[in-house]
């Protein structure tokens, strides 16, 4: 039980649109299991990201349609965002992206063109059956790739451009991306049946590139994650390094559906000691 709730208020993070002084962001939620009568839900991230000084595009959704069609439901001009951030490589959080620069590349050029991903995003992974993949099935995609490189060729010939972050770093005044994030705690939020080849083995996936962005407001440290895989108390902290304040709200996915009793407790005793503020 003790789960479920820490899962529903983190999801209702997920749908809320949170203002805060400071930069005063908007975050409008473009993607996810919940949506309105005018929108579509999916197994997916994404959300657009606006402050006083630049709009980016958080994660880009599952299949290939819903965050275009969402944002056209919302009259959202996705064609005036230069910047995308992706967390990590999973197909739920990068489907959207081709059909979205595609969509608007042309009245836009520089629609979506930067893209920032974390240090590993394109390591080839691999099956149980030791087979090259890209990531998850999807139906939904209008194209299929084989590779995370076959993703990266694709979206170079529509003119993006992939900036790899191995470091924090300010993408906007009071915005910051992790980077990849070091597993102190182990958090283990990874998702099962991928694995990565290291000299002559195969070893588990633990997504290495998963990375966090930080916003710092008056209120403290607002955390937007995608899939939070390596672990939100390691994502806090991590945060902390940048700036010690409070960790005022943690916004989006923190994949702790399947997260037992012991490993939610384990969170809670993790707690920066910085982190305050509800929940």
């Amino acid at each position: 039980m003790k789960q479920n709730k820490l899962f529903f208020v983190l999801c209702l993070f997920a749908y809320s649109n949170a203002l805060a002084e400071n930069t005063n962001p908007k975050i409008t939620i473009l993607s996810t299991m919940v949506a309105n009568y005018l929108g579509e839900g999916e197994w997916g991230f994404s959300a657009l990201i606006e402050t006083r000084e630049k709009s980016i595009l958080f994660d880009t959704g599952f299949k290939s349609q819903t965050v275009l069609n969402n944002a056209r439901a919302l009259n959202i001009n996705l064609g005036e965002v230069g910047e995308v951030v992706l967390t990590h490589f999973h197909t739920d959080h990068t489907g959207g992206l081709l059909t979205l620069r595609r969509a608007f590349m042309e009245e836009y050029p520089k629609a979506l063109a930067t893209v920032y991903v974390g240090k590993g995003f394109f390591l080839q992974r691999y099956s149980a059956e030791k087979e090259e993949i890209y990531s998850l099935r999807n139906p939904g995609f209008t194209e299929s790739f084989s590779s995370p490189l076959d993703f990266r060729h694709a979206l170079e010939a529509e003119g993006v451009r992939f900036i790899v972050v191995d470091a924090t770093t300010e993408i906007a005044k009071g915005v910051f991306l992790t980077g990849p994030i070091p597993r102190v705690h182990p958090e283990k939020n990874v998702s099962p049946g991928f694995f990565l080849k290291s000299s002559d083995k195969y070893v588990a996936d633990t997504v290495p590139e998963s990375q966090v962005l930080g916003i710092d407001t008056d209120k403290g440290w607002l955390l937007v994650s995608g899939c939070g895989h390596a672990g939100i108390v390691n994502a806090s902290e991590h945060l902390l390094k940048i700036k010690k304040q409070p960790i005022y709200m943690g916004l989006g996915g923190f994949h702790l559906f399947r997260a037992s009793d012991e490993i939610i407790n384990n969170a809670r005793l993790n707690q920066p000691k910085w982190r305050v503020g509800n929940p």
